[in-house]
């Protein structure tokens, strides 16, 4: 919570963010052609991060991982064995012909977590020819469904890397 002055006018505003602390070299590992990620604040007050390193053939690579945040701020690491995203839909850019993961199921047996992930909106693709040169699809997402038995909603944010193209930073 805090205030913003527009024109001169002080306005009351509060929201939810995330800190997104990104590591790593940029450059995919041979054989991997992008990523799929997730971040989800559920209304519970835990958050889920998973990210999945994705291979040519749809597989993941055995590094994808996630985390599992609780209210207090204790994290938990999840490997990709315990964690289980199946996609349940698909989306096709006009513009770029490629075709996105759109719906998705996320569960975590240890954690009785159930949930269901949609977009808020199908067209969330981001063309960047004249800036950085990729093309993904990334945006805000919604999300429902069960944590050990009890309904939960939510909010997130999803990035999708190398469905147009492979991906690759130098372009």
């Amino acid at each position: 919570a805090g205030s913003v002055v527009v024109e001169g006018i002080p306005l009351a505003v509060n929201g939810m963010s995330w800190m997104d602390h990104e590591f790593g070299s940029g450059d995919l590992a041979e054989g991997l052609v992008g990523w799929d990620w997730v971040s989800l604040q559920l209304e519970n007050e835990y958050d889920i991060m998973a990210y999945g390193l994705r291979r040519a053939d749809g597989t993941f690579d055995p590094a994808s991982s996630g985390t599992l945040v609780g209210p207090n701020g204790s994290s938990t690491s999840l490997s990709l064995e315990e964690i289980r995203v199946s996609v349940q839909g698909y989306w096709t850019s006009p513009v770029s012909g490629a075709r996105y993961p759109n719906q998705w199921t996320l569960v975590i047996p240890s954690e009785g977590v159930e949930l269901k992930i949609s977009p808020r909106l199908a067209n969330q693709e981001l063309v960047t020819r004249r800036s950085t040169g990729v093309t993904y699809w990334e945006g805000a997402v919604d999300v429902t469904g069960l944590w050990k038995g009890r309904d939960l909603h939510g909010q997130g944010y999803v990035e999708l890397t190398g469905y147009a193209e492979p991906y690759s930073p130098s372009r």
